[in-house]
């Protein structure tokens, strides 16, 4: 695995190529590579995420997968970190804007975003979970590019209830919302190995979300 501050001359497979300056991803349609190639690639990486892990993955064997050579990887990606996470978000690029113009439909919608990405996804992330607490450079690549545009559309979701006048600007619960909601992903799988659905999800929206989001808000004593 990578460490802090260090590109893939750590993953067993060598450093760059001679010459080959580290870059940021470079647009899916670079000269270099096709759009139809760098999904290729992703998908590569994809399955062997699931076959053999984050820790078990190398630029060697993506390169083999792809059919295509390590310095052309290297050329696209930086890192291991990069291709992980550039080919996570393009399975997952993230929802758009959500507005139905309530607070329920709006999380309703939610519940089907993440219904879709969990069936498939739940076990992998839950893998990288425990690298990134082992690599902290892929915890933070993970949380912005992957992550937080989840995060980000449920706070605007809770927001824009708040505008609306659906819910009070001081209510506690809108602190907590947004992870609470992301949490029952894993939660789930990890807990009960099972993977919610949108259904389980829109149960956890009318029960126990809006429940405590409109709730009146227990007086503090002592």
């Amino acid at each position: 695995m990578e460490r802090r501050g260090e590109t893939m001359a750590d993953d067993g497979d060598g450093p760059p190529p001679a010459g080959t300056a580290p870059t940021r991803p470079r647009p899916a349609g670079s000269r270099r590579l096709s759009a139809e190639r760098v999904g290729e690639i992703y998908t590569s990486v994809i399955a062997l995420l699931i076959e053999s892990s984050y820790d078990g993955l190398t630029m060697d064997g993506i390169a083999a997968r792809s059919h295509v050579s390590k310095a052309t990887l290297y050329r696209q990606w930086q890192s291991k970190v990069d291709l992980v996470v550039e080919a996570l978000h393009h399975d997952n690029p993230g929802p758009t804007r959500i507005n139905t113009g309530s607070l329920r439909g709006d999380l309703l919608v939610m519940t089907e975003v993440l219904g879709d990405v969990a069936p498939t996804d739940a076990p992998l992330l839950a893998g990288l979970a425990h690298a990134s607490h082992l690599d902290p450079d892929l915890g933070a690549a993970l949380r912005h590019r992957l992550f937080s545009p989840f995060y980000d559309t449920l706070r605007d979701i809770l927001d824009q209830a708040v505008t609306r006048g659906e819910l009070v600007p001081d209510t506690a619960a809108l602190e907590f919302g947004p992870l609470a909601f992301l949490a029952m992903m894993p939660g789930r799988a990890l807990f009960e190995g099972i993977q919610v659905t949108p259904d389980y999800l829109a149960g956890f929206v009318d029960h126990i979300l809006l429940p405590a989001l409109t709730s009146v808000q227990p007086v503090a004593t002592g």
